[in-house]
């Protein structure tokens, strides 16, 4: 999956004029010296001895995963286990670039043709319990993502435009492609699962996870990965450690501990006290609740671009009567203050967006602007899409026939976990009450909302996701095929788009797929079936002995190395093995 949506993942760069870089009371993140102090990137010293290497690593996790089944795994918490217990051989780089994983492949080429390739894996590979993992796990994984019994649509996305995956001999894997196309590597990356683990038991339960069987492996995974399954808490923590038979380097953490806590002040408060080492921040705990005496005695905070996007979305697929009409999805660009939502919501931390596609990507269009709040010209498109206030009660009507008429009145969901995002609905709620619109917030748990936007039943709701430095990712969100099983949750199409997007497929000038993209960027834009809103940098605390920690466009991991590189001086290790 390329695409991490919902809590979501894409380069950023600060629009300051859209909103001045100054948080609560003045905060300016560059003068704060528990900011990106130069001890929390310092490279591991070559010589181990200088590593303390019985240290134990305590994550956060807001939510807890569904199953620790990679190919099910597809949630930013999900993820940040996955990475940890199963290896790839294609792996996003710090840059989220296609990059192949040191740690299994010896090498990969394709053809002159562009129609297949062949990747070699590093002799000696293992799973956790011993079994061999070979080029036969690769291709039964390739076949279980793409066997339509198996509910894993997200995963499935990208490894499609791979025709056929063999396995030539123990070490080679050779792939064929449907077309020559300039994406095709990309369809190599996808989870691996053990075989001989999982293939036994598919005739009798081909969804891999109704039967006891699979249940048990889904708790209990084995994975090839720097670190192996100990035990998984319901509530309260899933607990790694550090398999000595791993392919690449050394773990530099004896264990990791994921803590799940999905209250992000609670959370803060545990790595006050040395409960946590790292955690993702709010605004107001990045530039307000991490400045006392207690923080500054245990930890520090990282600051850095991300190409998370913050949206509204609209369901414009005809299942309810607002949002098909593109003047009304305009008009609700034009009713949301980002000026101020940016200020009071985020202090100033987070940047007005324009374009789909983040600062440093291809499809990066720097002459796009956020439609400008302005309430009146929210007021004029509704009434040109026949939405009239009735001067009786002061709320717009859309005349349906006869003496029927519909109310403009809609739910905006989003998820309960959020600090933030009922502070936006309650600022959209203010603004849309003066244009005679009634929002009616919807706060839900954070799974179940997922669940219902994806079988499209919702109305509106407030999203985020993360983009990779692929461009052609975005056609998972805004292709018309990426309705039904893709991210297009939202219904929207438009033939243009879908041909701009086979356009650049099928080009390998990076020019010409740049351009395609671009003009992608710019239908999206008019056609409005979102409201970009805000781009989100990473705002992450650690506790003060992590060292190691690079920012990704994603964040400190997602990609590889990333965690992987975290050490802890010799001498400064603060729990030991347990």
């Amino acid at each position: 999956m390329r695409f991490r949506t919902g809590l979501w993942a894409w380069g950023w760069v600060a629009l300051m004029a859209a909103c001045p870089m100054a948080g609560a009371a003045g905060y300016d993140p560059a003068a704060d010296s528990l900011v990106n102090p130069p001890t929390l990137g310092e490279p591991a010293p070559a010589d181990p001895a200088r590593i303390a290497g019985d240290d134990v690593l305590i994550r956060h996790l807001r939510a807890e995963p569904a199953t620790l089944n990679p190919v099910f795994m597809v949630s930013g918490h999900e993820l940040a286990v996955r990475e940890m217990l199963f290896d790839e051989p294609v792996v996003f780089g710090p840059q989220l670039e296609w990059r192949l994983n040191p740690a299994m492949v010896e090498g990969y080429t394709e053809s002159a043709d562009h129609l297949s390739g062949e990747l070699k894996l590093k002799p000696g590979l293992q799973w956790h319990d011993g079994q061999p993992l070979t080029a036969e796990d690769i291709a039964f994984s390739w076949r279980v993502i793409l066997d339509d019994r198996v509910p894993v649509s997200q995963t499935r996305k990208g490894v499609e435009r791979v025709a056929d995956c063999t396995a030539v001999d123990a070490l080679t894997v050779r792939y064929r492609f449907a077309e020559p196309l300039a994406t095709n590597a990309w369809g190599l990356k996808f989870p691996v699962l053990p075989r001989h683990i999982y293939e036994k038991g598919m005739t009798d339960d081909p969804t891999l996870k109704q039967s006891d069987s699979y249940v048990r492996a889904n708790r209990n995974p084995v994975g090839n990965g720097s670190f192996r399954f100990v035990e998984w808490k319901a509530g309260d923590r899933i607990v790694l450690e550090r398999w000595g038979d791993y392919s690449g380097s050394k773990a530099r953490f004896a264990r990791v501990v994921f803590r799940i806590v999905p209250d992000a002040n609670v959370a803060l408060m545990m790595l006050k006290r040395g409960e946590l080492d790292e955690m993702s921040l709010t605004p107001q705990q990045f530039s307000a609740q991490t400045r006392d005496e207690r923080f500054a005695g245990v930890g520090v905070k990282g600051w850095a671009a991300q190409t998370t996007l913050y949206c509204l979305a609209w369901n414009l697929d005809g299942t309810n009567p607002f949002f098909g009409d593109v003047r009304v999805r305009r008009a609700m660009g034009h009713a949301v203050n980002l000026p101020l939502i940016c200020a009071t919501v985020y202090d100033g931390l987070f940047s007005a967006c324009a374009g789909i596609f983040p600062p440093g990507s291809a499809g990066h269009d720097p002459d796009l602007r956020p439609l400008a709040y302005d309430l009146r010209q929210a007021g004029e498109l509704l009434e040109a899409a026949g939405w009239r206030i009735d001067p009786g009660d002061g709320w717009r009507y859309h005349e349906t026939g006869g003496d029927g008429r519909t109310k403009f009145e809609f739910s905006l969901a989003y998820a309960q976990e959020s600090k933030t995002s009922p502070q936006v609905a309650a600022i959209l709620k203010e603004d849309l009450r003066r244009l005679g619109v009634e929002l009616k917030p919807l706060g839900m748990e954070y799974t179940a909302l997922r669940e219902r936007v994806f079988m499209h039943n919702f109305q509106a709701v407030m999203w985020a996701w993360t983009a990779t430095g692929e461009s052609d990712d975005a056609r998972d969100l805004f292709h018309s095929e990426a309705r039904a099983g893709g991210q297009n949750f939202v219904g929207y199409s438009n033939p243009a788009v879908d041909a701009l997007f086979a356009q650049a497929r099928r080009s390998f000038d990076p020019k010409e797929r740049a351009e395609c993209y671009r003009r992608i960027g710019r239908i999206v834009q008019e056609d409005a079936p979102y409201t970009l809103m805000l781009r989100a940098p990473s705002l992450w605390a650690f506790h003060k002995r992590i060292r190691g920690v690079v920012f990704s466009p994603m964040g400190p991991s997602g990609f590889y190395p990333g965690v992987r590189d975290w050490w802890v001086p010799a001498g400064q290790a603060i729990r030991g093995e347990r």
